[in-house]
């Protein structure tokens, strides 16, 4: 949504300390975010400095405009990115996935690329995502396309316009963006599917040409207070369930809503948990929460003396007592496998039972590379594209927080030794050749 307004923002807090908390430091330090230890995250957004009590509440960063490209780009080639910059240095300092919104849209984008040929269009749009991506190359998810069908860009038509698919031009968005960021879940993000049928079925149709080409890993819907501070429960469950037909995980993306202490605090408790538990859900993104810095009246959860509202407080005991029914229909196992390679081409791919669930391309610095999922089976990490100069070095895979160690295990086929690949007894964090490390059963 646009939701560009001017909004003061309020100095950046020490976590964990209250001295410089301010007028925002008086609710709720004694416990960590609502979600932490979750199979989901629920998380808000930051507009220019982080406020001292995000870390409070949330485990999970958007930035609200800083992201789009008329923010970072108002003057063609001159790039700004400081309250990026800080929104993003806030996630990874904290440890919170980060999710950019967004790269393509018809809304907030800068005035100047109406006025270029197709093809300098084309290429200004992919080099924001290049630039992007190689700024904030730890980037969790990316909202690829933003309201591709309420508020389509402009430029479509530089991008492949309809062409044979009738959306080729968000086939090129996400092949560009899968191109440029190869380790980011790429999500597709559109209000109005949660109570519309007619336009879910047309974002479902969306949703599975992309997934054809295996460019998309996710499906954000907006939740918006205009949409569902009135929608019966039983129209919610529905159409989540209709989305979660297309086998990827949903993303809650934009969640506000509205009314006085008990009006909201009602809507809270009837819709919320809808969302929250059911099992294609896998996480849910709420769109401000500080009195006076949302982008529409009543639907704060903090007010201005840094009380809560009674809605944040349900809120929190709620999601502290409910697991959340998994994370997109995969409950309870969080896996992290961390991982290098040499030359910075190397892609790995984790499998579980034999399935291949994720791969990445390594960076050359050691990174935390995740995914969730309800498999169950044997779990490896597998080296596919060896070449000259190319090796991968895996420090560990993680299930839940439980540490396997890769130069403890047995089974490892891609390790040179004794004058062969998987020669050995394993026991390496290294993969010299096309191979796999075996981490045990999830």
């Amino acid at each position: 949504m646009n939701t560009e307004h001017i909004v003061k923002s309020i100095h950046r807090a020490m976590v964990c300390t209250t001295a410089a908390l301010g007028l925002l430091g008086s609710a709720g330090l004694a416990h960590a975010q609502i979600a932490v230890g979750k199979p989901k995250f629920l998380g808000n957004i930051i507009a220019g400095n982080p406020p001292g009590n995000f870390s409070t509440y949330w485990n999970q960063v958007s930035p609200e405009n800083a992201g789009k490209w008329e923010s970072v780009e108002p003057v063609r080639g001159q790039m700004n990115w400081s309250q990026l910059d800080a929104a993003y240095n806030y996630a990874r300092s904290n440890g919170f996935p980060f999710k950019q919104h967004t790269f393509v849209w018809g809304s907030q984008a800068p005035n100047w690329i109406d006025g270029l040929s197709a093809p300098q269009q084309a290429a200004e749009v992919e080099d924001f995502m290049r630039q992007y991506c190689q700024r904030y190359p730890q980037t969790q998810y990316i909202d690829v396309v933003n309201e591709p069908l309420h508020a389509p860009a402009s430029y479509r038509e530089a991008l492949g316009g309809a062409g044979s698919t009738g959306w080729d031009w968000i086939v090129w968005s996400f092949q560009k963006a899968r191109q440029h960021c190869p380790n980011a879940k790429l999500l597709i993000n559109e209000y109005g599917i949660i109570n519309d049928a007619n336009a879910l079925n047309r974002y479902k149709g969306i949703v599975n040409i992309l997934k054809s080409r295996g460019l998309i890993d996710g499906v954000g819907i907006q939740t918006h207070y205009f949409s569902i501070d009135n929608l019966a429960p039983a129209t919610i469950t529905q159409n989540l369930d209709s989305l979660a037909q297309a086998g990827l995980p949903i993303y809650v993306s934009e969640l506000d809503m509205t009314g006085d202490d008990a009006t909201q605090l009602a809507r809270y408790q009837q819709k919320f948990p809808l969302l929250w538990t059911h099992p294609g859900v896998a996480g849910v993104t709420l769109w401000g929460y500080i009195e006076g810095q949302t982008w529409v009246a009543n639907s704060h959860l903090v007010r201005r003396d840094g009380s809560e509202r009674p809605a944040l407080t349900w809120l929190g005991n709620y999601v502290r007592s409910n697991t959340g029914g998994g994370g997109g229909g995969m409950p309870g196992k969080s896996i992290v496998v961390r991982a290098r390679g040499t030359s910075g081409q190397e892609r790995v791919t984790l499998r579980v039972g034999g399935t291949a669930v994720q791969s990445w391309t390594l960076g050359k610095t050691m990174t935390n590379y995740t995914f969730t999922t309800s498999l169950s089976g044997g779990s490896t990490v597998e080296f596919s594209n060896d070449a000259a100069g190319r090796d991968v070095q895996v420090d560990y895979l993680s299930v839940n927080g439980s540490v396997r160690q890769a130069e403890n295990q047995t089974y490892n086929t891609g390790v040179y030794q004794n004058g062969r690949c998987g020669g050995g007894s394993g026991r390496s964090e290294w993969l010299h050749c096309n191979g796999a490390i075996g981490f045990g059963d999830l």
